[in-house]
């Protein structure tokens, strides 16, 4: 099994001190792929250090078998090597599975079971590895987003930080075998029974967010609720979306949904020297729920179940910032785009960073970003904005002064005239 695509991320410790080594992701041997750790001093002849090596990996598991019934419990499989892949001999190893559900059966037959969650392979002495795998049931959701861009508005004059998402979601469970049954899931949601169907998405958002919004590929989706943060629960409130249909094993659901927050929530400004220090979630948290009634908190939000194989994150910084500063908090490279909005002069800065393969774990980590941004700058839209109407104030001006018929030019005679042309020929008449 190929487990490079599915790596999240490697990290290694000392395990004496806790510190944590530089590791950097080398070129590819065959069909490994090879990482370096850098000691924080070289060893002498006969000396030992243990490390602590911590590997993270996303949708791991698969569904076995791949299509169970609407209320039936879903099973999943575990399989990987009983050796750890390493470029080094290994002596001696032993190998612990621990599994959220009931463990149901596990290759080979000499492990020994731990307990209802939990399996020991080994201790092995060869170098010679083979195939184990472990078979356990797990009723909980397993969501995976297979696209999910984040997008930040920074606005220093409004004092006002815009958050959109956009989410193509899907289920990870057992695809259903006879089809979807409505009357099964009515008879399920009356007779409290559980099923296999994704019917709420929990969204952590500040307790001061305002302006949400839901949208899918069809229009507005007005099946959403903001559940109120409870004395002694977490700054956070729970956006709750309700699809517009229940998500089976193997459905997808595609939507967009957004928020705005005070700015200086997240703005500070370096007393050091003239520079403001944005400090950003690097991604957001999502939980997918089988239940639909009574309200929902954000301990239920807290599960954690869904993972993030290609993100997308975009930061747009205010209209005059300049020399821009991107910390991320792990290895990565953050590309500056130039951009331009309505009514912009010299245009903006959109930070634009991609990962694959985001863990549920990584959502509480952030990213710094610093920046120059002169008070001046912000009267730059407003002084654009009354320039643009001057503009037009003059144009329409100069225009209905303009003349755009047909007649000649030359003056027409005058009334005094005509009426003295009609005297003289009414007294030529009379003589």
């Amino acid at each position: 099994m190929d487990k490079a695509p599915k790596l999240s991320q490697v990290s290694v410790h000392e395990r004496k001190s806790g510190e944590e080594l530089d590791v950097t992701k080398e070129s590819i041997s065959g069909n490994t792929q090879l990482y370096r750790a850098t000691l924080r001093r070289g060893l002498q002849p006969g000396e030992k250090l243990s490390l602590n090596i911590d590997y993270l990996f996303v949708s791991l598991v698969e569904p076995r078998p791949k299509s169970v019934g609407q209320s039936e419990d879903q099973s999943w499989l575990w399989e990987d090597q009983s050796l750890v892949a390493s470029v080094y001999p290994t002596r001696k190893q032993k190998t612990v599975v621990k599994t959220r559900g009931d463990v149901l059966r596990f290759t080979p037959l000499d492990a020994a079971k731990d307990g209802r969650h939990s399996v020991v392979f080994g201790p092995y002495t060869t170098e010679k590895s083979s195939r184990v795998e472990v078979g356990f049931k797990d009723n909980k959701e397993q969501m995976e987003a297979v696209t999910h861009r984040r997008e930040y508005f920074v606005s220093h004059w409004a004092n006002d930080l815009n958050v959109l998402e956009h989410y193509a979601l899907r289920n990870r469970g057992p695809e259903l075998s006879g089809g979807f049954d409505k009357v099964d899931q009515m008879v399920s949601k009356y007779m409290k029974r559980r099923d296999n169907l994704v019917k709420t998405l929990l969204v952590k958002v500040p307790a001061d967010a305002r302006e949400m919004y839901f949208v899918d590929e069809i229009g507005n989706v007005s099946t959403s609720a903001v559940s109120g943060r409870r004395k002694g629960e977490e700054p956070f409130k729970v956006l709750q979306l309700r699809p517009r249909y229940p998500m089976p094993g193997g459905w997808n659901y595609t939507w967009w949904h957004g928020y705005s927050v005070p700015l200086d929530r997240y703005l500070k400004l370096s007393s050091a020297q003239p520079r403001h220090l944005l400090r950003l979630p690097f991604i957001g948290s999502l939980a997918g729920c089988a239940s639909q009634e009574g309200e929902l908190t954000v301990a239920m939000a807290n599960a954690q179940n869904t993972v993030v194989r290609a993100y997308e994150l975009r930061v747009t910084l205010p209209e005059g910032a300049r020399d821009i500063d991107v910390k991320l908090p792990f290895a990565g490279q953050a590309l500056l785009q130039p951009t331009k909005y309505y009514f912009d002069s010299v245009g903006r800065t959109v930070i634009v960073i991609k990962h694959e393969n985001i863990a549920p774990a990584m959502s509480s980590r952030h990213i710094l970003v610093s920046y120059s941004y002169a008070p001046l700058t912000l009267w730059m839209k407003p002084a654009v904005v009354a320039a643009a109407l001057f503009m037009v104030f003059m144009l329409a001006s100069a225009a209905s002064r303009m003349q755009y018929g047909l007649t000649s030019s030359a003056k027409k005679p005058s009334n005094t005239a005509s009426k003295a042309a009609k005297k003289q020929a009414a007294a030529g008449k009379a003589d």
